[in-house]
């Protein structure tokens, strides 16, 4: 991949088996997995459904996956495909003692994303801005079919030339390819309307998302206030934590 261009896509590169399988776990997961409103990066916290949003409507659920849980050998092998293609990328830059670094200090894992029919996108956001000399590399890859299963739902892709791609129409991306793009890179998903024939909605899943771990008294305090079914009676304390500025 060249760097200066930030992405790269691959055609099919997974099969409708492939992808409708991983799918239907995640869709049971969703149904029956816990519950907890914050992102929580350690190497034991168990995998979690997140209702997620950046106001208070909703927009969006999310399935957290971490590399350390048992997965099934079909998810499993999804997952390792993936990655190793990206790790095969990422190896041309490892010699950079700065760039090695930090890709190891950084928790690899996956977020599944179920976005809400009229009401679901993402805004424009960046998800790395660290001090990597050469690209830090994710995976997004489409579960569902656009129009069949949801409309609109458009990922947009600013480039480092700053232009802004569309995933459908400029780089002609759809469910089972492979898109393998720069974390710096500015990204947003349009809000989310019905599909034409399909009830399956808009799934997405981020392969090798990266992030800091967080300390063991900070991630034990976000399960306490954040998880289910007690968040409902503890939320207005951690509302008054972060008010005085305790980061939980």
């Amino acid at each position: 991949m060249n760097p200066t261009k930030g992405y790269v896509l691959l055609k099919d590169y997974f099969s409708e088996a492939e992808i409708d399988g991983y799918r239907n776990e995640c869709q049971s997961f969703l149904r029956t997995g816990p519950v907890c409103v914050s992102r929580i990066n350690t190497d034991l916290v168990r995998d979690y459904v997140h209702p997620r949003s950046h106001d208070k409507v909703g927009r969006t659920y999310r399935i957290y996956q971490y590399l350390h849980n048992e997965h099934s050998e079909r998810t499993t092998e999804f997952f390792n495909k993936a990655l190793g293609l990206r790790d095969d990328i990422e190896q041309a830059w490892m010699d950079n003692p700065q760039y090695r670094e930090e890709k190891q200090k950084l928790q690899n894992y996956i977020i599944v994303t179920k976005y809400i029919t009229d009401t679901g996108h993402l805004p424009a956001h960046r998800d790395y801005d660290g001090p990597a000399p050469f690209p830090l590399l994710q995976c997004l890859v489409l579960l569902s079919r656009i129009p069949q299963d949801y409309t609109g739902g458009d990922f947009l892709l600013r480039t480092r030339s700053g232009m802004t791609l569309s995933l459908a129409d400029d780089i002609g991306a759809t469910k089972g390819d492979l898109l393998v793009f720069d974390k710096t890179l500015e990204h947003s998903v349009e809000l989310v309307g019905p599909g034409t024939s399909a009830a399956q909605g808009r799934w997405s899943v981020l392969i090798g998302a990266r992030a800091i771990r967080d300390s063991r008294a900070r991630s034990f305090a976000k399960r306490l206030l954040y998880s289910h079914p007690l968040y409902p009676y503890t939320w207005p304390i951690a509302k008054a934590l972060r008010l005085m500025g305790v980061p939980v």
